[in-house]
């Protein structure tokens, strides 16, 4: 079976993005040796890439190719007025649980769940996160979206692995543990 993994990047105070959404905070950090911080190995790792509307018209206003050409790409929307404008990419507004529990059923390589902070507490509410990698960046915003918006439940979380880096970036792998 395949697993939802969420792979995002967070201020120290847990924070994924300005009150504007603007992510201006991680381009400014350090990174003279060029780190991937692990992305491409990840990447590779999954086949479907899942967000919230708000992610996707944020990603396409960085005015940049598509990042996510080879995988599929789900939009969860409760509007069904959403313009789909890239490739291999479909809007989902039915139910978070139904949807991803076939999807996960699918032959192929894992899920990233790749943001925003509502549908990541909407997926954690609903038990269908396998893993969290958080990238936690030497930056405390102080006001922003919140990596767990609304209120997420009470979960249990394994570390399975942690990676510093020069940058001050560490990333933090954990597996959640299903009751």
């Amino acid at each position: 079976m395949k697993k939802v993994k969420l792979y995002i990047a967070a201020s120290l105070d847990g924070f994924i993005a300005r009150k504007d959404h603007s992510l201006d905070w991680l381009d400014a950090l350090p990174n003279p040796e060029k780190t991937d911080y692990g992305y491409y190995a990840f990447y590779e790792s999954i086949d479907t890439v899942l967000m919230g509307r708000s992610t996707y018209e944020v990603i396409l206003g960085f005015d940049v190719d598509w990042p996510y050409p080879d995988a599929q790409t789900i939009i969860f929307s409760r509007s069904s007025e959403v313009n789909i404008t890239t490739p291999n990419t479909r809007l989902v507004n039915e139910d978070i649980k139904t949807y991803v529990t076939k999807l996960r059923q699918e032959k192929g390589k894992d899920i990233w769940l790749a943001g925003g902070g509502q549908l990541v507490t909407s997926f954690l509410n609903e038990g269908l996160i396998d893993e969290m990698i958080v990238s936690i960046t030497p930056v405390i915003l102080g006001e922003g979206v919140p990596l767990f918006a609304q209120t997420p439940k009470e979960t249990k979380l394994k570390l399975t692995d942690a990676q510093h880096f020069g940058s001050g970036m560490v990333n933090v792998t954990y597996t959640v543990i299903k009751d």
